[in-house]
């Protein structure tokens, strides 16, 4: 079957990339998403990538194709709320085709997957490897599937890769993963994630102890770094000033990374499952450490905005975009001392990029 309409759920930062990226070199598709009760920002965004605000309900029927890309914390229940709209099925109306595009362990894949079956809706497993699609650059797609979908995946790559466009346009860059199987490509997305913000993690939690101990600590630390490993001092420096928006949103792709690894390892012949979730225990960690930085960003915002104790309590981290809302610590939990040190672990990191910075560029000054 001919697949005409995209329906993207949600349009973040990254989502709404890859939506102008479709309508600006495939134009031939239609894009769909749905905003009721987004921002105006949100919705001006949404429009800017070509994509038009339709009722969920709406998406759900018109889609050939929707695509889930939203924090991973909310994939299992936007799978939930598309089979609550999905019309009755027919053979002028097949269901759409579900790509999770979302940073999810293959168990969570697992379960979608059923869920979707139980509706004879095709579904495939994705995975964004790369930033937000801009002018010049493109972000990797990876995408897997069961066999028995093998024919859906490579049409729908096409689709979205701009191959099946009769004028030669050149879509989103596609890479099928033929023969892997079902919950391959979100293996794949776990398994660089965890290398990738998990290193940023570890640097994180190493320079706020190395602070906490003496900030003359941390200064031998920014410098030695600079010495010994200037490419990591500069990866840590731009990657800090990354994570302190997003913290709240790495949490929970931790917790995906923890299930991931504590399935996997214990899947080997003659395995410890008490080892394999001991090694998995090291993503919780991490799980914590971003939610600690989101926490801080949180005690920040309550002290420099004077919020009441009562509305710092209530204050959460959102995506505004995807409507999904995370709460850390509570901030009754500490003391007004406690929270104050809290919030200058941001100016910690803050401070270490920037310091980062300046000395990576006196050693290329040097040079």
């Amino acid at each position: 079957m001919p697949y005409r309409t995209i329906g993207i759920l949600y349009p973040g930062a990254m989502g709404a990339s890859l939506a102008w990226t479709l309508h600006t070199r495939v134009p031939n598709l239609e894009l769909l998403t749905s905003l009721a009760g987004r921002s105006k920002a949100t919705k001006d965004r949404a429009r800017s990538a070509g994509l038009v605000d339709v009722e969920l309900s709406e998406l759900v029927a018109r889609s050939d194709i929707i695509i889930s890309i939203l924090p991973p914390s909310a994939a299992l229940d936007m799978a939930r709320a598309v089979l609550e709209h999905l019309p009755p099925l027919s053979k002028d109306s097949p269901p759409p085709v579900y790509i999770d595009a979302n940073a999810i362990s293959p168990g969570t894949v697992e379960s979608i997957g059923k869920l979707l079956k139980e509706h004879q809706m095709p579904f495939i497993d994705g995975c964004v490897i790369g930033g937000p699609a801009k002018e010049g650059y493109d972000p990797m797609i990876y995408l897997s599937t069961e066999s028995s979908h093998e024919s859906i995946l490579q049409d729908v790559a096409s689709v979205l890769s701009g191959q099946s466009d009769s004028e030669g346009h050149r879509g989103l860059l596609v890479e099928v993963m033929r023969g892997a199987g079902q919950g391959a490509a979100s293996a794949l997305k776990m398994a660089y994630g965890g290398i990738n913000k998990g290193t940023t993690g570890l640097a994180v939690l190493m320079v706020l102890a190395a602070h906490a101990h003496s900030p003359e600590t941390a200064e031998a630390l920014v410098k030695e770094l600079a010495r010994s490993r200037p490419d990591a001092l500069k990866g840590f420096s731009s990657g800090f000033e990354a994570v302190i928006p997003k913290a709240y949103r790495f949490v929970g792709e931790m917790e995906e990374n923890a299930s991931f690894i504590r399935t996997a390892l214990s899947s080997l012949p003659g395995s410890d499952k008490h080892e394999a979730e001991a090694v998995a225990n090291t993503y919780e960690g991490l799980a914590k450490v971003f939610q600690r930085v989101a926490d801080n960003v949180r005690y920040g915002e309550s002290a420099s905005s004077n919020k009441t104790e009562t509305e710092a309590v209530t204050s959460s981290s959102s995506d505004e975009t995807t409507g999904v809302s995370t709460t850390g610590v509570s901030t009754t939990d500490l003391s007004p001392a406690a929270r104050e040190a809290r919030a200058s672990e941001i100016q910690v990191m803050k401070h270490f990029s920037a310091r980062g910075r300046e000395l990576l560029h006196g050693n290329n000054s040097k040079r």
